[in-house]
């Protein structure tokens, strides 16, 4: 069985292999107000946003 160490080792490298990390910043408050339009969706900040990117991109093609 592996070791608690082995599945974050695991796990690590596949969110390497198979994503990319954005990190933004955003002026003091407006998280909080992001959060908000999240929560009333019923999804988390980032699927909220990556949505919204979706949804633009659909929209440009």
């Amino acid at each position: 069985m592996p070791t608690p160490k082995d599945r974050v080792d695991y796990i690590d490298n596949w969110k390497k292999e198979n994503t990319d990390l954005i990190r933004i910043r955003v002026k003091k408050g407006q998280k909080e107000k992001y959060q908000a339009l999240a929560d009333k969706a019923g999804m988390s900040l980032t699927a909220y946003i990556t949505s919204v990117l979706e949804e633009k991109l659909k929209e440009e093609q």
